[in-house]
């Protein structure tokens, strides 16, 4: 053999035994991050990702958990939907896992161990703390006698038609971005004047919004940005005069949308996404509401959100927690109950409101703090203008409880509305996007009755109706409009009065 074969093969050989060493030294470590806690007899999802120490990315490894509480059960999400039912696609890749108890799973502290073994036979592990909390049991709510004046409310009312007309400008109500009156729900905002003024001009307003905004949808098919998703003026629309284009609006919206549909685990298991969780549950909801077929996946995305009140709550595992963003969660968990009366959601948020009130409530100017940095809890600046997004959560709390704490705490915060900036069109429509309904909640409980009959003809009409649903969302006793006989009505069984032209009178209130 000529001396420059020989030379050839022994650095194909080096080559090949530098390539195998490299191989044989693949080494990785495996993070975690996301919700810990989980009641009986349901399921919740966090992260595992590998982080390649030396060698290459290996593809394949399989993913396995051990030492399961008792009756749980583990599943893989996005890999048995995406990829290849027992391996992930790369040591790198964002792995959601799920665990899921059971109903006789016993309470307590477990810690379970994710362990990845890769093609190459590498084999690490890391441990996950897992709570299993009991299924909480709903308190018998204190009996309320007197509810004193809201000192804030004609003010905020005043308010709502002064500075309503300013934004009620063709220029504003079609004005894409952060900054116009369309965000947060225009449409929803005006319509609800309407119904608070009892003046029907105001749907003018509204009008101008849904038309820009039902454009906008229907262009991108109903494919929207996550934080852009504002299901309940169209509803409306459609609830009030039988616009069936809203309808169809309505319904692109929630098939299509990247949060509302089909949601991928991997994409919402983090607290920093629950405005677009948030949004998506309530697209579905109220899209059920108006007759659409309940997505198989929509319990996904509740989960989800609970675990984001676990990491902020909880397990307290996030850098910042934004009062406004636990409030459109609030408002979302609120929706969820209406349907369900899931136990775990009261505790929740009584829990989201002292944690919020001990952690973020400034005394100087009445409001919660905004964080400006979520690397930096202490950038922060005083933020009146989003106290009417937090308002009901104490109010819908105290509604369930009888506990006057938070109807204190929570005139505090509507009170400090007034000081929002109300002349920035999304100021204003945050402001006004559901505080009305902390109004309605703040009488307690056993101490109101609202008829849907609210002219007193005897005849129920739309508007009546939805003034009722937007001032009762809880269990009510009514009648004819316990449509599932279980003396319960929720605000499905009204929104059927409508669905089903229904001319009974209903009572909603304890």
């Amino acid at each position: 053999m000529k001396q420059r074969d020989v030379l050839i093969l022994l650095l194909f050989a080096a080559i090949l035994t530098a390539s195998t060493a490299s191989a044989q030294v693949t080494d990785f470590s495996i993070s975690t991050s996301g919700p810990h806690h989980v009641v009986q007899g349901r399921y919740f999802t966090f992260y595992a990702v590998g982080k390649v120490l030396a060698g290459t990315d290996e593809g394949f490894p399989v993913p396995t958990v051990s030492n399961l509480p008792p009756g749980a059960t583990v599943q893989f999400p996005n890999m048995e939907r995406y990829c290849c039912q027992t391996s992930l696609y790369q040591l790198t890749s964002d792995n959601s896992v799920r665990i899921v108890t059971s109903s006789s799973t016993p309470v307590g502290t477990y810690t379970v161990q994710v362990k990845y073994t890769t093609k190459g036979g590498v084999t690490r592990s890391v441990p996950y703390t897992v709570y299993v909390d009991p299924v909480p049991v709903p308190p018998t709510p204190l009996t309320v006698t007197s509810t004193p004046p809201l000192a804030a409310y004609d003010q905020w009312k005043a308010n709502a038609v002064t500075y309503g007309l300013k934004h009620c400008t063709s220029t504003e109500t079609s004005q894409y971005g952060f900054f116009g009156v369309d965000y947060y729900d225009g449409a929803r905002v005006y319509y609800q004047i309407a119904d608070l003024t009892g003046d029907t001009s105001w749907n003018a307003c509204a009008d101008m919004v849904y038309s820009w905004y039902s454009g906008y949808v229907n262009a991108n098919n109903g494919n929207l940005p996550g934080y852009y998703v504002f299901p309940h003026g169209l509803a409306m629309r459609y609830l009030r005069f039988n616009d069936t284009a809203a309808r169809q609006t309505l319904a692109s919206m929630r098939a299509n949308g990247s949060y509302t549909d089909w949601p991928n685990p991997s994409y919402i298991i983090d607290w920093s996404v629950s405005r677009e969780i948030s949004y998506g549950i309530e697209t579905n909801l109220v899209d059920q509401s108006v007759g659409g077929v309940p997505n198989p996946h929509l319990q996904e995305l509740v989960e989800a959100l609970f675990g984001d009140f676990d990491q902020w709550f909880l397990s307290k595992s996030s850098s910042i927690v934004q009062p406004f963003m636990v409030a459109l969660a609030g408002e979302a968990m609120i929706a969820y109950w209406d349907q369900t009366h899931d136990p775990r959601v009261l505790p929740m948020l009584q829990l989201a409101a002292d944690q919020m009130w001990a952690q973020s409530w400034s005394v100087p100017c009445q409001c919660f703090l905004y964080y400006n940095d979520p690397a930096d809890p202490t950038n922060t600046s005083p933020a009146a203008d989003l106290n009417g997004l937090v308002a009901p959560i104490y109010g819908w709390v105290f509604k369930q409880t009888g506990l006057t704490i938070y109807r204190d705490r929570g005139d505090q915060i509507f009170n400090g509305t007034l000081a929002s900036w109300l002349d920035g069109g999304k100021q204003f429509s945050q402001t006004y996007r559901w505080s009305g309904n902390y109004v309605a909640w703040r009488n307690g409980p056993g101490t109101t009755t609202i008829s849907c009959d609210l002219n007193s003809d005897s005849s129920v009409n739309v508007i009546d109706v939805q003034l009722a649903t937007n001032q009762v969302l809880g269990v009510s006793t009514c009648g004819s409009a316990d449509l599932n006989g279980d003396g319960q009505c929720t605000i499905v069984d009204v929104q059927r009065i409508i669905n089903t032209s229904l001319g009974a009178a209903c009572h909603l209130g304890p």
